[in-house]
């Protein structure tokens, strides 16, 4: 029996020695607490873990190392973990922050442990490890998927988390609570220019100044490009007049901030703010808050840009009429209700159509074609506004009709070219790279020398650089290229100056006076001679008189085209026009003798010997308006 005890004693012994091993090697800290919370054991492992040593933190209350914080959690946790059947419950697990010493943080500081607790003669035992950097990395990753990676604002999820608490929250009472939605004016241009490294310097710099700019209790985010936004929490005004001028201070404040000069890469670079303002109203939801600023915005943007507009209820109300319009566009165009005609371009010597520019018209139910324009615009203060998309959709149908029918006509005999007018902004898009006309004219066989694309307008958003790209890969398919409205003002001379250009379309604002006026006399002459000296054809628009034709042509110009020769034309009749030799243009010898009717274009006569015959009325009619032919 002795030696037996002697063996089990030895046996024990071995076993405490191993187990003190694992616990004293173990690169998590052990912890043993009585029921008092006093510390009894600490392994030696909280010397690399917590920076303290082991004897240092026997007898020490578990409590006072524990984060204030925190522990009321750990509290509650314990006690409940005690309360539960050991046999339901054998372990649990805390995570909390633990006091660390001067060697593991180079002074008093916090760590996060993660601890499995086990019961132990009605104390606890802790087995304890550092989770710092696994919680640093989860809160980083967690702060990168709520916030703007460039900027570091809150991204468009969190500031919409933000908005909800607002409006649905203990401060939803608060109704002077308003969202403004912020959108840089020019920011586009920036990156063209100087590049989009400028570009992002530009919205760091603008992030920065719109979060020093709002108030600690406030938030401001960037929710995409160059558009921000800032929640501004109310103060429980109940004057909506008072309320009405403290935020649109603010806002104004904020536009002028972000307005002010950038300074990137040693140059001032300058772009505006445009600012939609809305209020949390009784009963709008946090999406509609959100969708009321924006509309507001782009409100501000079409007044002028660099301004603040406050949100009212007709906003939503002329979104709902554009909503509409749309679908009667779709509609329109999916039965068949739009028309293409064909106004024929003459040349002014011979009386020879030489093209024809296409013209797309809305057929009302009262036989009436109305212009796109009449279709398209909608009522905006007294001003009027067209609708991008909806143009867009048009032209693409517009572009693709008149090459069909361009190409029918060639298949007929009558080859002659079609001129499409289009936007600068239409040219860039996706549908009108030069493989997608380049697809169109293959498709429908029309030869690319046939197809006439004319820059209706020089929008000061779009880059030159990048049309002029885009044009001159359409000149190289063998598209021509016009130039729409020359003479109306600088951009046209810019565009001239910079970009690949066939013909010069003369601005009818010029033809209108080129004969009552002496100075637009002189200045359409001086533009038909740089028109001529580039090698190009010009093309009169709005020729309504035979004055007109007669002054146009003693300056050089070729071409012309308006109601002295014909008003813009269906199918049918324009075949039978280019069946014939062209029409009647007058000489100076019968021009003494031509009668003006009322109500009709002025007579015009071939050149030869006048007689009773000779007199042509061509039939006038309005560009805006022009009944349906007989089918």
């Amino acid at each position: 029996m002795l030696l037996d005890n002697i063996t089990l004693t030895q046996e024990l012994a071995q076993k405490e020695n191993h187990f003190r091993s694992l616990v004293q090697g173990s690169s998590d800290v052990i912890m043993i607490a009585a029921p008092s919370g006093v510390l009894r054991y600490v392994s030696p492992a909280a010397a690399g873990v917590y920076g303290r040593d082991a004897e240092e933190l026997v007898g020490s209350e578990l409590a006072s190392l524990i984060h204030p914080e925190d522990l009321g959690r750990v509290v509650h946790e314990v006690r409940r973990f005690l309360a539960a059947a050991p046999e339901d419950e054998p372990t649990t697990r805390i995570e909390c922050r633990f006091r660390a010493g001067e060697r593991r943080l180079g002074g008093d500081g916090w760590l996060n442990v993660e601890s499995t607790v086990n019961r132990h003669h009605g104390g606890l035992i802790f087995n304890s490890r550092d989770v710092t950097e696994r919680v640093r990395l989860q809160a980083q990753l967690q702060h990168n998927a709520s916030h703007d990676a460039l900027t570091d604002l809150p991204n468009r999820a969190l500031f919409t988390e933000r908005v909800t608490k607002a409006v649905t929250g203990r401060r939803a009472s608060d109704h002077d609570t308003a969202v403004l939605y912020i959108d840089l004016d020019g920011f586009k241009q920036v990156n063209d220019t100087i590049g989009h490294q400028a570009g992002d310097e530009l919205l760091v710099q603008a992030a920065r100044r719109l979060g020093e700019s709002v108030r600690s209790g406030d938030i401001a985010a960037r929710l995409g490009g160059d558009e921000f936004a800032a929640l501004i929490t109310g103060d429980g005004t109940r004057d909506s007049a008072a309320r009405d001028f403290r935020i649109h201070e603010i806002a104004d404040r904020l536009r002028i901030k972000l307005s002010e000069p950038y300074r990137i890469d040693g140059r001032d670079v300058r772009v505006a703010a445009s600012i939609g303002v809305a209020f949390a109203e009784p009963g709008v939801t946090p999406a509609g808050l959100l969708r009321n600023a924006d509309l507001a915005m782009y409100r501000a943007k079409q007044a002028g840009k660099g301004r603040v507009e406050l949100y009212a209820p007709q906003m939503q109300d002329e979104v709902a009429h554009r909503a509409e319009l749309a679908t009667k566009l779709r509609t329109a165009l999916h039965e068949g209700e739009f028309a293409l005609l064909h106004q024929p371009v003459v040349d002014l010597s011979t009386g020879r159509v030489t093209a024809v520019a296409a013209h797309a018209r809305w057929r009302s139910a009262q036989g009436i074609l109305f212009t796109p324009a009449e279709f398209l615009r909608v009522g905006d203060r007294g001003r009027f506004v067209e609708d991008g998309n909806r143009a867009a959709e048009l032209d693409r149908w517009q572009l693709e009709e008149a090459v069909e029918q361009a190409a029918a006509r060639h298949r007929a005999g009558h080859p002659v070219p079609v001129a499409v007018r289009l936007s600068a902004r239409r040219l860039l898009d996706r549908a009108l790279s030069p493989k997608g006309v380049e697809s169109l004219l293959t498709r429908h066989g029309l030869p690319p020398r046939a197809l006439v694309l004319e820059l209706s307008e020089s929008d000061p958003r779009i880059a030159l650089d990048d049309l002029e790209r885009r044009l001159v890969a359409l000149r190289r398919l063998g598209v021509r290229i016009a130039l729409d409205g020359f003479g109306s003002g600088y951009a046209a001379i810019s565009a001239l100056r910079r970009l690949p250009v066939d013909v010069l379309r003369l601005d009818r604002g010029l033809v209108d006076g080129v004969v009552e006026s002496a100075r637009l006399h002189k200045i359409t002459a001086g533009l038909l001679r740089i028109a001529g000296d580039l090698g190009m054809q010009s093309v009169a628009d709005g020729v309504d008189l035979p004055e007109q034709v007669l002054a146009l042509r003693s300056m050089g110009c070729t071409h012309g085209m308006g109601t002295a020769f014909s008003g813009p034309l269906d199918e049918h009749r324009l075949r039978r026009s280019l069946a014939h030799d062209g029409y009647p243009v007058p000489d100076v010898a019968s021009q003494g003798r031509a009668v003006v009717l009322s109500g009709s274009a002025l007579p015009v006569r071939h050149g030869g010997p006048a007689g009773p015959d000779a007199l042509v009325h061509p039939p006038l009619r309005s560009n805006s308006e022009t009944s349906v032919p007989p089918t």
